[in-house]
């Protein structure tokens, strides 16, 4: 996986949660089974996601392990 691979959501990390101003949970639940673009990688190697379609806010990213991506095109 790089910058620009196509991925899909496999799973999410155990231990998310949803808090009143921060549904993390509920975020990364929707984002599964949707395809995104690798849009970078941090220091830790989890990879960057733009969120955008799935909740309406522009520039919205998460970011997720690589582990719980499949990848469908380099």
């Amino acid at each position: 996986m790089r910058v620009g691979s196509k991925v899909r959501v496999i799973g999410i990390p155990d231990g998310l949660e949803d808090y009143p101003d921060f549904t993390s949970k509920s975020t990364f639940t929707k984002c599964v089974g949707r395809e995104f673009v690798i849009a970078g990688f941090n220091e830790v190697g989890m990879a960057e996601l733009d969120i955008s379609s799935v909740n309406g806010s522009v520039g919205e990213t998460i970011w997720i392990e690589p582990d719980f991506l499949e990848l469908l095109s380099n």
